[in-house]
């Protein structure tokens, strides 16, 4: 686990680790990286980046997390887009997130329903994180077809991953006459924006803009897939199942749905959750107003977005943080300068310019020494963030590496438990000594660097 105070979205963890687990998230102090704990696979190379934010955590006695009601298979019965007989579909996403899964599902449901199945997993060299595309032809008589789809001949195309989804080469098999798109609009981030923090997601209208103009204008379904199943079921590994359930009542595949949960029950993994996310995802079409309600029922306190706050809701946030962070009259030499800038700003009318200084000035002043590393390291709100995570009881080591010990030679970080917190109390009170001569550590050499 990350603790995202500490965190300065260097991107380090994911430089050494390659690992598309750690990830991007914005946050209101800026970009910082977090652990996808769905679908780590705890080799912990991360743990070798250059940062003191890291915890490891043995989970407690875990609370389940509140879940979506179990919804009735009372849905409407959709009207159908496609055609049923000779139909053809492209799965496009990425690996470790159960494509080719999602494709063996959907084949087993059509032999269930009496049909005739080709396909066709392309998975190339991809990993966890690589791109997967799956072809599935379905027919009622079995025909002498090739598995992979031509170009245009796509009936359905799912997109479990925005970004494969719009790749030039999958968009190949669609049409705009013929294939209707099912798309999952979440922004998974890519190798590239977990390696580069320079590297952020593309416009999400114009990647959606070219999926539309290779399918049938009009026609296309898009929903946040994973941000619907965590909401929902608390894990995003059911976004591709409530995918299909969109797809499904949109008309665009021409199977039961008796035969499409036979098929979930036969997979045998989580069966009654993945039964109501395809309910659920069905819902998102048939009733999109009905589902809002149950999500708001179930994350009554999200959080506003960090952009939408106004210039003194930024300010009410940071001046408080650097009062802690050194004392009340660097506080205020903060809040004069960016009054400097909002006089400076308001004969235009706009308070975009003073809002960005506030940003941006704070994260300058409030850099991450020892003495803030200590502060927010002993922040309750960590506490708080791993009991609401991994359960009451659950215990974390800080994982470290201290200069003195870099000094002498260690190469690695040390484990430090609730014995690290009366060190990090000292070193808090000493913040008072920061950028004094009895600082001792403003004479290593970064420190200097940074201070010139």
């Amino acid at each position: 686990m990350i603790n995202e105070r500490v965190c300065e979205g260097c991107g380090d963890c994911g430089d050494k680790s390659n690992c598309m687990s750690v990830q991007p998230v914005e946050t209101e102090f800026g970009r910082k990286t977090q652990i996808h704990q769905p679908s780590c696979n705890k080799d912990y190379s991360c743990l070798a980046g250059d940062c003191p934010s890291f915890l490891t955590v043995e989970p407690g006695a875990r609370t389940a997390k509140p879940v979506a009601p179990d919804l009735a298979d009372s849905l409407p019965e959709p009207v159908l887009q496609v055609p049923e007989e000779n139909f053809s579909m492209r799965i496009t996403g990425v690996g470790g997130t159960g494509v080719v899964t999602l494709s063996q599902v959907l084949g087993a449901a059509a032999v269930i329903a009496g049909r005739h199945v080709r396909g066709l997993d392309q998975l190339g060299l991809a990993q966890k994180g690589g791109a997967v595309v799956s072809d599935l032809k379905i027919s009622r008589e079995p025909v002498q077809v090739a598995h992979k789809l031509a170009a245009g001949e796509c009936d359905l195309y799912l997109g479990a991953d925005l970004l494969v989804a719009a790749d030039a080469r999958n968009l190949a098999a669609a049409g705009p006459q013929r294939t209707v798109a099912v798309v999952s609009t979440t922004r998974v981030p890519t190798g590239k924006m977990i390696l580069d923090t320079a590297t952020s997601f593309p416009d999400p209208d114009g990647v959606l803009a070219r999926i539309g103009e290779a399918s049938r204008a009009g026609s296309g379904v898009f929903v946040d897939a994973r941000g619907l199943a965590e909401s929902l079921f608390g894990d995003d590994q059911f976004a591709n199942i409530l995918l299909i359930g969109a797809a499904f009542q949109a008309g665009c595949l021409p199977l039961p749905a008796s035969a499409l949960e036979e098929a979930i029950a036969l997979n045998g993994v989580k069966v009654e959750a993945n039964l109501q996310a395809f309910r659920r995802g069905r819902q998102a079409v048939a009733d999109p107003a009905a589902l809002r309600v149950t999500v708001d029922s179930l994350n009554p306190t999200e959080s506003v977005s960090a952009a939408a706050l106004t210039l003194s809701e930024i300010l009410a946030i940071r001046v408080p943080e650097l009062a802690s962070y050194q004392n009340a009259a660097y506080a205020q030499s903060y809040v004069d300068f960016v009054e400097k800038v909002r006089k400076a700003e308001e004969p235009t009318g706009s308070t975009e310019l003073t809002e960005t200084v506030a940003r941006q000035l704070f994260k300058l002043m409030a850099y991450k020494d020892e003495y803030e590393v200590a502060r927010l390291s002993l922040d309750p709100a960590v506490d708080r963030d791993v009991k609401a995570r991994f359960g009451a009881g659950a215990r974390y080591v800080y994982k470290l590496h201290p200069p003195i010990l870099r000094a002498l030679g260690m190469k690695r970080k040390i484990s430090l438990g609730a014995t690290a917190k009366p060190a990090f109390t000292v070193l808090r009170a000493m913040r008072r000594l920061r950028g004094t001569p009895l600082d001792v550590f403003g004479y290593a050499h970064v420190r200097k660097w940074s201070a010139s």
